[in-house]
């Protein structure tokens, strides 16, 4: 009986136990308004299914439109995401312990509204991600088109990720593809030019739907996919006061 209640105990102490603060980089390839709109519908997934995203914006003075539909407007049916625009607070220079300082910050400042994050959306172009986290994480998740313009684009940016930082391990989700297949086809060109020259592996992280399109199934299951490649800041660092 006294070890029955001490299970008990244990799982409610379990269930009621703050979360990890999650950290969830998104490389953005191109950083333009479809980028924008994608991290958004991204957050949006994550806020259904129950989780209180934040956004942490490194993408600069490119396109800033925000908008599911790519024009500035979010879904009537969701929650305002809160966001910041991080280029001044995270200049150059910074590293991943001002990134994980940042984030504390903003979690504790949600804390004393009554609206503490639990998962911070990251967004940046690869190089710029990587120079802030990839110490926290063993992976790169990258958002990029699947045409082969794009596509060059994206292994020129593995690459300098690749020589600056030693990171070999990504994710490539993909937009604007014509169909899954297509999507699949742009991931083979690109996981084998980079396994072959880079010593590289990309893994596939599926097709990604236009946010015009309002696929939320499509989303949810994106976002369930996506909370598997976050790491947890709670003890990277000291963290930092509210």
């Amino acid at each position: 009986m006294f070890e029955r209640g001490l299970d008990q105990a244990f799982g409610l102490r379990r269930m009621f136990a703050p979360q990890p603060l999650l950290l969830l980089g998104l490389g953005c390839a191109r950083g333009d308004a479809s980028d924008r709109a994608g991290v958004a519908a991204l957050a949006h997934a994550l806020q259904r299914a129950g989780r209180r995203p934040v956004l942490i914006d490194l993408l600069g003075n490119r396109d800033r439109r925000m908008g599911d539909d790519g024009r500035g407007r979010q879904p009537s049916a969701d929650r305002a995401i809160d966001r910041i625009d991080a280029c001044e607070v995270l200049g150059e220079g910074a590293t991943a312990h001002d990134l994980v300082a940042l984030a504390n910050r903003l979690r504790g400042q949600g804390r004393q509204r009554g609206a503490e994050p639990d998962v911070a959306l990251v967004m940046a172009d690869p190089l710029r991600l990587a120079d802030v986290a990839a110490a926290l994480n063993d992976r790169i998740v990258l958002f990029a088109p699947g045409d082969a313009a794009s596509l060059a684009q994206l292994y020129a940016q593995v690459k300098a990720v690749r020589l600056a930082h030693g990171v070999t391990r990504y994710v490539a989700a993909f937009r604007d593809a014509r169909s899954h297949q297509g999507a699949l086809d742009a991931h083979r060109r690109l996981a084998d030019t980079a396994a072959r020259f880079l010593g590289a592996a990309i893994e596939f992280g599926g097709l990604i739907p236009a946010a015009a399109e309002r696929d939320l199934r499509a989303w949810d299951r994106f976002a369930a996919d996506a909370i598997g490649w976050a790491c947890p800041l709670d003890g990277a660092y000291a963290p930092a006061a509210g």
